[in-house]
């Protein structure tokens, strides 16, 4: 006999009973189990004719009580054991004045997808796509005894959360009506035995629904294409020269009838990529040979390096906080935050070695980053914690949050480059700490700068200073960590393409959602953030032999191509410049901000552009074949 087997509607393990299904009060149906593998189940319910068209039809549920106290439960991308950290209103906890929150399954990045566990047995469902009625999902409490619930048609509230921070007064329940007989909804069902009760154990729920979700339908981009439409989308569209400055603006918004550069928030890294889009165009002129690319991002780097630095170490991050205060560095408008500070830990690095294959020597970038790791070093609290952001004096502004590990990760870069050991131990002991913090929560936490809540984008330093470490000392643990917290990230990403209404944008553009991943639980839309961690699943899966981590990068890599404007792109009346790419895709109910769903952000940012470029140029870099820096004249 199987572990897990069902038997008159309970799910067993070794003999004892870990879930009951619900009936089904007021129908006639039957329930089917069909054992798929070892611990997962094909859960199909079969509402028969004539019990439908009753008028006061709604709803048709497919229950599972968990007879064993659940530890921590989620729904992907969505909630996270009660999403209670950080202070923004985003869906919180089981209920919403009293009423279970139910969600729509294209809210979750698997369908409907419900996990728990207990101490002794990990539980994952999903609603099968190919059922009559699409669902929706919710966990319900009562007497201490959790059931994971799928609700048919799909349906939203008791409010739907429909943009950050604000909800919609109303539920919402799809209005099917049944008009062909029997109705067939069907389940799939994950359970695995835990060996210990420490940690967490999803690892299984979301392998197999990549597994069994899988499609092969995303669009593939040849990576020349993709090259040359990001350098049409920065040079002709982003760059600017204004004010003893150099840069890039954010992104384009449409006024007045036409895009127009965004320039209140000049970054060297997150949102901004300054020193990332120069660094590419340094690149851009060693592998194509146009010393204008080599001229404009040494403009922008050399900028930066000029006006930026501190005396204490630290490095300005917003120009345009440059521009308004210049010299005045007392004010407490300015923080320089983990996430930007990292970018010029990593960018100014790779500019100095790119530069010497230019014929450059650059010496004073390799200071700022010395000084900046060293400043970094000095402020490590005893723990190991690093902080988030500071103000120009050196004063933490804000120390919570697993963001502060992006340091961790530069300064293990920092090492490799000047193999200081006082920057290898800080960056392990910080890696302790927020490790330490993520399996006592179950997820991490403040990524971006705009909000306060549980998110994927924290995790991606995390991940990447455990493989860093590992390449650095070779501890088997410390690659176990990185896959660790690779399922993590991994439950923010697609494994499904959602199902878009005709009408809609994405159903008119044929946006496919599987490999996006979500934002965070405050921001309930798509982006290709993913691709900053491209890389480091490939190298993952390279060095782990487990081939799902190169698929997992690879469907991030294609879904970040979707909606890239070739110049004639035309959107709502607007036609999009080369390479314009929106931020969000709303693949849910998620406002534009003219109230649509399924809608863009209508709004065309930079930053993915220098996450997939920075991955074309080490690319190309390597590839490169006869280059002659002389004959090219590359001063």
């Amino acid at each position: 006999m199987s572990l897990f087997y069902v038997e008159k509607q309970k799910i067993y393990c070794e003999g004892r009973v870990v879930a009951v299904a619900e009936p089904l009060s007021g129908f006639h149906y039957r329930d089917d189990w069909e054992e798929k593998e070892e611990g997962v189940f094909c859960w199909t319910r079969t509402v028969f004719s004539g019990e439908c068209d009753r008028e006061d039809f709604e709803t048709i549920h497919m229950a599972l009580k968990l007879v064993e106290p659940v530890g921590f439960y989620m729904i992907p991308g969505v909630l996270y054991h009660g999403n209670s950290w950080g202070d923004g209103l985003e869906p919180k906890g089981l209920v919403h004045e009293g009423e279970p929150w139910v969600f729509a399954s294209h809210r979750a990045g698997i369908p409907a997808g419900l996990y728990c566990q207990s101490e002794k047995t990990a539980f994952g469902m999903w609603a099968e796509p190919s059922s009559n009625l699409t669902a929706s999902c919710s966990f319900t409490e009562e007497k201490g005894q959790m059931t994971a619930r799928l609700l048919f048609p799909e349906q939203e509230g008791p409010v739907i959360y429909c943009a950050r921070d604000t909800y919609e007064d109303r539920n919402y329940i799809d209005p099917y009506v049944n008009k062909s007989g029997n109705i067939r909804v069907s389940a799939v069902v994950v359970l695995k035995k835990r060996s210990s009760a420490e940690g967490y154990d999803y690892d299984v729920y979301v392998q197999k629904a990549w597994e069994y979700l899988k499609r092969e339908s995303q669009i593939v981009m040849d990576r020349r294409s993709v090259w040359d439409l990001g350098f049409s989308f920065i040079k002709d569209s982003a760059y600017f020269e204004e004010n003893e400055l150099a840069g890039f603006a954010m992104g384009l918004t449409w006024q007045n009838g036409g895009w127009k550069q965004k320039r209140d928030y000049l970054e060297i890294g997150w949102v901004g990529q300054h020193a990332s889009l120069a660094v590419s165009l340094i690149c851009k002129a060693l592998i194509d040979g146009d010393n204008s690319d080599l001229i404009k991002g040494l403009k922008v780097l050399d900028c930066w390096a000029d006006k930026a630095v501190l005396p204490n170490g630290l490095f300005r991050c917003r120009y345009d906080r440059v521009l308004q205060y210049k010299d005045d560095t007392e004010n407490r408008d300015e923080r320089h935050d983990a996430a930007n500070l990292y970018s010029v830990i990593e960018e100014y690095l790779e500019a100095y070695h790119v530069l010497l294959e230019a014929g450059i020597d650059r010496k004073s970038y390799l200071t700022i980053v010395q000084r900046l790791c060293d400043f970094i070093t000095s402020v490590q609290r005893k723990d190991g914690k690093l902080g988030k952001a500071w103000y120009n004096d050196g004063t933490c502004s804000d120390q919570d949050g697993t963001v502060g590990c992006y340091l961790a990760s530069g300064l293990c870069g920092a090492y490799m480059e000047f193999k200081k050991p006082e920057y290898l131990a800080a960056a392990r002991k910080a890696f302790e700490f927020y490790y330490r913090e993520f399996m006592e929560h179950g997820y991490t936490t403040a990524g971006a700068l705009d909000t306060c809540c549980v998110d994927k984008e924290s995790a991606i330093p995390l991940l990447e200073t455990a493989v860093r470490l590992y390449e650095i000392e070779g501890n088997e643990l410390d690659l176990e960590r990185a896959v660790v917290v690779s399922r993590y990230l991994a439950t923010w990403q697609y494994h499904y393409d959602v199902v878009f209404p005709e009408n809609s944008i994405l159903g008119q553009l044929g946006y496919l959602t599987r490999g996006g991943t979500a934002v965070s639980v405050q921001h309930h839309h798509i982006d290709c953030y993913g691709l900053v961690f491209y890389e480091i699943w490939l190298k993952l899966s390279s060095l782990t032999g487990d081939l799902v981590w190169r698929e997992r990068a690879e469907a991030v890599w294609n879904n970040s191509l979707y909606n890239m404007s070739d110049g004639r792109m035309v959107i709502k009346g607007q036609r999009r410049p080369r390479g314009a790419q929106d931020e969000g895709f709303l693949q849910t109910r998620w406002h534009t901000k003219k109230g649509e769903y399924f809608g863009v952000s209508e709004w065309l940012v930079v930053w993915h552009h220098a996450f997939r470029l920075k991955i074309l140029r080490k690319e190309f870099l390597a590839k490169r074949v006869g280059y002659d820096k002389e004959e090219k004249n590359i001063c």
